[in-house]
């Protein structure tokens, strides 16, 4: 299986890092009240961009920032998993709220979006599932997902450090998922595998921090 790369998502990582590799206009602008909206696919958006701004455009940066695209998009596909990636590319597509003020309400966002979300925050311990098929197709689907950012225009053709970490367990885990074990797994033919990819995909924001379970995953191997 080769990464998926959504082009919605590498247009929407690559606007919003290239807010974050903008001059912070935050600091010269006045302090004002921030709030978050109370819709979700809104407070989502948001909290993605500011995550993304306030890493200064940097690849890993928007890579935990996922998390926000990952939960909103969990949420929208309660009863029907097997949609999530298109979901995902479908909300990656929408035009990010409040353009005008988002780069100098980032810094207010952030603890904002951290008390909302608090699964997103790197101090918490991921778990991974005790399954090891379960426990590597999440960790293929978020590599992968992550090694389709890192091959876009965003990190000169994959050729970062991030690109070549998430890129070779990538290529582990893609090596061990044999079609023999997927068979063993009850996953039939390629199409039952991409729903399996998709559901693998969508269960990641519950565990947690991408970079964490990145991390995680790492130390599985």
């Amino acid at each position: 299986m080769k990464p998926i790369v959504s082009r919605a998502i590498v247009a929407l990582t690559g606007a919003a890092m290239a807010l974050g590799a903008a001059p912070m206009v935050a600091a010269q602008a006045p302090a004002r009240a921030v709030s978050l909206s109370n819709d979700p696919q809104e407070a989502g958006l948001t909290c993605f961009y500011a995550a993304v701004v306030t890493g200064g455009g940097k690849i890993e940066a928007a890579a935990e920032a996922s998390w926000f695209l990952f939960d909103l998009t969990r949420k929208q596909t309660e009863g029907s998993p097997e949609t999530f990636v298109d979901r995902l590319e479908e909300a990656a597509g929408l035009p990010p709220p409040n353009i005008d003020t988002l780069a100098a309400d980032a810094p207010a966002l952030v603890p904002l979006c951290a008390n909302r979300y608090p699964l997103i925050s790197s101090k918490r311990v991921v778990t991974l599932p005790s399954d090891p098929f379960t426990r590597e197709m999440q960790c293929f689907a978020l590599t992968s997902y992550l090694a389709g950012m890192a091959e876009s225009e965003l990190e000169d053709s994959g050729e970062s450090a991030f690109g070549k970490r998430v890129a070779a367990l990538a290529d582990t885990l893609a090596a061990r998922l044999t079609e023999d074990r997927a068979k063993a797994a009850g996953i039939a033919d390629a199409a039952a595998m991409q729903q399996v990819f998709a559901r693998s995909l969508r269960d990641i924001s519950p565990l947690g921090n991408p970079m964490k379970v990145l991390e995680a995953c790492e130390a599985a191997q």
